[in-house]
């Protein structure tokens, strides 16, 4: 029996963990500057160079928190078992013809434990869902998500491939609709990409509160948030692994705009959403955000498997255009400082259209997890 295994590396970033403790100005205390004189009140220290108070202005920045807002992490080890479950959906259509097809792969199910100093996560992790059948999936998935204060950034690496499902066939014919959850082998998805983003009012707003249960949100509070993202898309797409009730229906011919074999395009976008932490019980916490990005397209390659003197094997080879994405996140948090449980969601929404073939992707994680803190840290002995 061969069990999948992963080793995957969470970034686990908060307001508390990371460089300096809040300033005086911050936790309320009042703070003189030393003399040179014990007996002279006038002459004051130098201060050190610009450019070391600027990083420490920086470094405090970063981490900077109202802490009757936010409570920070008081400890330095932490252990937590957690569930994965990863799921994703493509879509073909062709709206001139109104034909839609629609695959995803059966969910992805993995269980274990993680151990974490501060900000660092290691865990091993097995695939449920390949126990005792005798066989590997050929799915590579690495989403590593970084929280901190001031800035988040997402890393997505992710290979998917032929173990699709056909999950819903539209403007084919009522026999087509008949093969509709029947695999097909002929699709691999390959998505490489960064998110990076910017919360404005981080002082008193905490991501990590509600997706790396490093801190504690105690009041309600939003915030704005804005960023930026690359991403490359690559699809191989065989139309003719399709089952022969859509390649081969006379009625319902299908559109010579899903003949294709190769689309590799990049994608880069600005975002701006609004993200809100509601405390509706003590030690409770659930977090929302939408973050809608304008994504600019640049396709690389386009080959179809029909190619003519005209069009060659790749085209539109160049072409540009625009296209809405987005992200949304979702948590459920209990925290009490000591204990921790809860579940999250993060889910990437990417759309294309070349010329009338449109694409959509959408893919995610669910985490539902449960930990504990330990090892004090000594400011809070």
């Amino acid at each position: 029996m061969k069990v999948r295994h992963s080793l995957i590396f969470l970034a686990w970033l908060s307001s508390s963990c990371l460089f300096a403790q809040p300033s005086a100005r911050e936790t309320g205390k009042n703070t003189v500057m030393p003399t040179e004189n014990a007996a002279s009140d006038t002459t004051v220290q130098k201060k050190p160079p610009y450019k070391n108070n600027l990083i420490k202005r920086f470094i405090r920045e970063f981490n900077a928190m109202d802490t009757t807002y936010i409570t920070p992490n008081k400890y330095n080890w932490a252990v937590m078992l957690q569930n994965t479950n990863s799921f994703e959906f493509y879509s073909l259509n062709n709206k001139e013809r109104q034909q839609e097809l629609s695959f995803s792969p059966n969910p992805s199910i993995k269980i274990g434990p993680y151990l974490g100093w501060r900000w660092i996560f290691l865990g091993y992790t097995f695939e449920v869902s390949s126990i005792g059948k005798g066989q590997q999936t050929k799915k590579t998935e690495l989403e590593l998500s970084l929280y901190s204060s001031m800035l988040g950034c997402d890393l997505i690496y992710r290979r998917t491939g032929n173990d699709f499902r056909l999950r819903k066939v539209r403007g084919l014919g009522e026999e087509s609709e008949m093969v509709e959850g029947s695999y097909v082998k002929g699709i691999d998805v390959r998505v490489t990409g960064i998110n990076a983003y910017y919360i404005f009012n981080h002082k008193r707003f905490s991501y990590p509160a509600a997706f790396a249960q490093s801190t504690v949100q105690r009041k309600n509070c939003g915030s704005w948030k804005a960023g930026a993202s690359y991403t490359t898309h690559e699809l191989n797409f065989d139309y003719n692994a399709l089952p022969p009730a859509i390649t081969q229906n006379p009625d319902h011919q299908l559109s010579p705009d899903f003949h294709v074999d190769h689309i590799k395009y990049t994608d880069f976008s600005v975002s701006c959403g609004y993200a809100y932490n509601w405390v509706f019980k003590k030690n409770w916490l659930f977090c929302i955000s939408l973050t809608p990005a304008l994504g600019y397209k640049k396709t690389i390659t386009y080959a179809t498997i029909h190619e003519t003197p005209e069009s060659g094997p790749t085209q539109a080879s160049h072409m540009r255009n625009l296209n809405i994405d987005a992200t949304l996140r979702a948590g459920l948090v209990w925290n009490n400082t000591k204990y921790f449980g809860g579940l999250s969601l993060i889910v990437h929404n990417y759309n294309y259209r070349h010329n009338r073939l449109g694409i959509n992707n959408t893919f995610g994680t669910l985490n539902l997890y449960i930990g504990l803190n330990f090892h004090k840290r000594k400011n809070y002995i």
